[in-house]
Order: C-alpha cells, then structure tokens, then sequence
C-alpha cells in the first residue's frame, strides 16, 4: 500500500531537520525533571541559560504585569524566575517555548503561529480541570495536551495546503481524525505519537498522548486523570477555535457529550474552565509578546529587500517569526554576545518606561556584533512626520537629532521602499551606480564616510515604527552570516515586543 504523499513530505523533511534530534533531546531531559530536588532546579536553570532566546523570553514574562507588581524589583536571573513562577510552571513554559523555537519559527505563515496558540490554549485547559480534580498532576497535563498538538504543528509547517484541506472538510458528518486521515494519511494525534515517540519521554506524559475513546470512562488514577485531561483540553482548544465565542453553546455542548460523565462537569463547570484558559492563555501570550497569535488574518510574507540583499533575518513586523527552516547556528562568541545582550535589554525594559534605553542596548550590541561603525534607532515621530534618532552608537546622538530627520512621507529611496515592504536592507557599496541615486539627502549629509550599510524595519503589526542603520567605511564588506541573523532578529525583536506589549512607550 502507497503511503500518502503529504505523510511522505512529513517524513522526508523530518529527517532532513537536524534540528529535531535535539529538541527531542532537549524536551526528554526537561520533562523528566522533578519538582522539590534542589539538584534538579539547579539542572533546569542550567538548561534554560544554555538557550539565549529562551532564556530573555522567560525574563520578559516574569517581568510582565502578570506576574510582576509594579513596585517590585526587576526580574534579571533565571533563578529569581524560578522562585517567582514556580518550577512546574517555568518547566512547561520553557517546553512551550522550545517547540515555538525549533518547530514554530521555522515557519512563514501566521496560521501556524495560531496552531501555536492552540497548543497553548490545549494546555491552559487540561491545567485549569486538573486544578479542580488533581492539581498535584496539572501541569503534567498541561505537558500532554501541549505535545498532542506537536502533529499539527508539524504538518501545518510542512503540508499547510493538507491541513488547511482537513480544516475546510471537517463539518457535522466528519470528523478530524477521520479526514485527517484521508488526506494526510495519518491523524494529529498519530502523528504527534510518530514524531515525539523516540524523543524518550517519561511514562506518565507518553500515556497522556494516548487517543481516548469516543466516550471516555471516569479515571480511576492520577495517570488517567491525566490522559483524559489531556485529551479534554486538546479537544476544547481545537473546538473554540473553530466555533468562536460567539458560537461557544456548540463547544460547549460537544464537550458536554463526550467528556461531561467523565470528569464530572456539567456545562457551567466547562464554561468556567474555557473562560479561565482563555485568560490565562492571554495573559500568557501578552506576557510573552505573542497575542498576535491569537488573531485571526494571515501573516504578510515579506517581500525582497528593496534595492539589497534579502538577509533571511524575519519579519520585521513579526516578532516570532523567520525565513529560515532552521533554527540558524551560532557562534559561541555570538552567543555569549547575545545572551549578555539580551539579559541587558530586558533589564533596560524592566527599570524605565519607553524604549529609549532599550534601544540604546541593542543599537550598541549591534555595533559590537557585525563591527559596525555606527549604528542609529530612527523612531517615528507622529507629531514631526518623521522618523528621527532616538538612539545610537559610535556617533553622538544630540548632534545626529539637531542635524537630521527622515521625512514620513514616501519617497522613491531605498529607505522608504524597505518599509513599506518591511524587509531587511543590505547595501555592500553605496558607491554602486544602481544605488546612488536612490540614496536620501539625510543619510549621506549624516553619514558621509559610510561605503556599506544595513537597515532593520522595525514594524508593529504592519505599521512602520522606526529603524535601525548600521554602517561601515569600506565596501563590500561580508552581509552577515546566518548565526549573526538570527541574533538580529532576537534583538530586533525586543524592540517589536515592547512596542506591541506597551503602546505608550512608542
């Protein structure tokens, strides 16, 4: 019997991922952690401050109103993290966050961001009801309902036009699993159990993975309770999001049906668990600067950089996503760079109000990390119509803010065409014929010793917020290499996040 062709696209990427191996390492040796051994926190902190995106994305949160009161002392260790969220906690969401780091990224599509959300959405449920039941197990199946939804990531990735196929079937007379089948040729769930099944999981969360029968019996164990959770949750995020709130009686009732003798959950008992996931699943995201994946549109794909070179570093009006199909190797002198970059800008974020000091932090890690020249933050000034300087390194930022301005207004430049594609810009000689006369007035009365330059939109959701320039006095030099990308874009990022997380500080 042939193997579907979608199932045979899934197979064939995932052994040419060499990423996977090591998120399956990674995740094995994160679940099989136990809370309450001082040896094993120790193991987790160690694990998280290995990883420089991981480890700024947790900060961010423990720094974020919803675990950080406005008087209390900024979050800067991943050990105060620790004792502030909780090692159950800091445990599934530094789970959470490698898959959105080795499987999530990889992607180009905002619908894949929102089969994100859904897995987070799939573990707030299964948390929430085992609070109720068996909170010793909750975020044991919180882990489950989360890893169920790895198969979905996982073809959404690969196959999109498969799985948007399945979404468009699925209707009263079909369900899910059966189409997913059809045109897969594997389920969700069975292919969640295919990937994650030589990851060596513990027990207790390869049981929870388990399918469950169409109407379930009552647990009789903390192991069933966990399953059962597990599936419940996963069940209610695909649910909600297919039906919304506004038709939240059909979820509800579907629900009811399967799992209310089971858990022993009428349809207000439900009710209150969806509406409790949904806002700790907001918060959450919030949190992290990810509510965007919780929307409904699709993202933009960014086009070619205009006028340079495409340096596959993201989009630069999508804090969690990226070109490239895996995540993209590091130095260890860029990330040791990185990690001390990052842990200073949350820092900067923590300590004042605005962006100011943020970027001054990242416009100096910048210069440090590509031997730049000079590196400029240009933000928009509404009340100017322009973009102006707002922070900088290796020139004086008072005499750059006396001096110059970018008018708001388009212009047929090559600045103003990156913006409005939202790409990335790499210019190695300014001298180029191709290039001079698409040069602005302001950048060379500025910067007139400048031979090559970079420019980083910095986007909110569409909306052009600013950039950063940074330059060199030879031509030609190297555009950065895949590893110096991918740091960034993590450092563009926090700009994008804190803009989108605290409007007032645009």
């Amino acid at each position: 019997m042939s193997i579907p062709v979608p199932l045979q696209q899934i197979r064939d990427a995932l052994r040419e991922d060499q990423a996977l191996p090591a998120l399956g390492q990674s995740v094995a040796m994160v679940t099989k952690m136990a809370s309450g051994e001082s040896d094993t926190v120790e193991q987790l902190a160690q694990a998280i401050l290995a990883d420089a995106s991981l480890t700024h994305r947790l900060l961010r949160l423990a720094n974020s109103p919803l675990y950080r009161t406005r008087d209390a002392a900024p979050v800067t260790t991943v050990s105060r993290a620790l004792v502030l969220l909780g090692f159950d906690q800091i445990r599934t969401l530094a789970l959470s966050m490698m898959l959105m780091d080795r499987l999530v990224e990889s992607a180009q599509s905002r619908a894949v961001m929102r089969d994100f959300g859904q897995a987070l959405g799939a573990a707030a449920v299964a948390r929430c009801t085992l609070q109720r039941r068996w909170p010793a197990c909750a975020e044991e199946g919180a882990i489950g309902a989360m890893f169920r939804n790895v198969g979905r990531l996982i073809a959404a990735i690969h196959v999109p036009d498969a799985v948007a196929a399945v979404r468009a079937e699925v209707g009263e007379g079909s369900t899910e699993m059966s189409v997913a089948r059809r045109i897969i040729g594997r389920s969700f769930e069975e292919l969640a159990l295919e990937v994650v099944g030589g990851w060596g999981l513990p027990v207790r969360i390869e049981h929870a993975l388990q399918p469950c029968a169409p109407r379930p019996l009552a647990p009789r164990s903390s192991l069933d309770w966990v399953q059962l959770a597990s599936a419940f949750g996963d069940e209610s995020a695909r649910l909600e999001r297919r039906h919304g709130l506004q038709a939240r009686e059909r979820t509800v009732s579907t629900l009811l049906r399967r799992f209310g003798d089971a858990l022993d959950m009428d349809s207000d008992a439900i009710v209150e668990v969806l509406d409790q996931a949904r806002e700790d699943t907001q918060k959450l995201a919030q949190g992290l600067g990810l509510a965007s994946m919780l929307g409904d549109g699709p993202a933009a794909d960014a086009g070619p950089s205009a006028g340079g070179q495409d340096l596959g570093a993201g989009d630069a009006g999508d804090p969690e996503g990226g070109r490239s199909t895996r995540v993209a190797p590091r130095s260890a002198v860029v990330e040791q760079q990185l990690k001390t970059s990052l842990s200073r800008v949350a820092q900067a974020l923590a300590e004042s109000r605005g962006i100011g000091k943020a970027a001054q932090v990242v416009a100096e890690s910048l210069r440090e990390l590509l031997g730049a020249s000079r590196v400029v933050y240009m933000a928009r000034d509404d009340a100017a119509a322009a973009y102006r300087p707002r922070a900088a390194a290796g020139c004086n930022l008072a005499e750059l803010r006396a001096r110059i301005a970018m008018p708001m207004q388009f212009a047929p430049d090559l600045f103003h065409a990156a913006l409005a594609r939202g790409a990335d810009l790499y210019i190695a000689d300014i001298g180029a014929e191709s290039v001079r006369g698409r040069l602005p007035a302001w950048q060379t009365l500025a910067f007139p010793k400048a031979r090559g330059f970079l420019m980083l939109p910095v986007l909110v959701d569409g909306r052009p917020m600013g950039f950063f320039y940074a330059d060199r006095e030879v031509a030609n030099a190297p555009p950065p290499d895949a590893g110096q990308s991918d740091a960034i874009r993590l450092l563009r990022n926090e700009i994008v996040l804190a803009l989108r997380t605290e409007p007032a500080a645009r």
